[in-house]
């Protein structure tokens, strides 16, 4: 197998400490929440903690999504420059 193909099945693989295994612990706590708060009708829970967990996690997704996209920007110039 070429280096090339090692590289790109290395690039395609799911990184369970990176973000990927960021938002399964996400999805997973957010309907654990979810039930707990549906089970003992806690308004608090439901209106004022869950939307802004959402927000702050829709948040650093969305930052870390435009970090890796400026950081394949920058990659692209220096690479063209050459």
């Amino acid at each position: 197998m070429s280096d090339y193909v090692k590289k790109e099945n290395k690039d395609l693989e799911i990184s369970w400490i990176g973000i990927d295994g960021f938002l399964i612990v996400l999805y997973l706590s957010i309907v654990g929440i979810i039930f707990y708060a549906l089970k003992t009708s806690n308004d608090f829970i439901v209106g004022k903690f869950i939307p802004y967990a959402v927000m702050a996690a829709v948040t650093v997704i969305f930052l870390t999504y435009l970090v890796n996209v400026f950081s394949f920007v920058k990659n692209h110039h220096e690479e063209s420059n050459r």
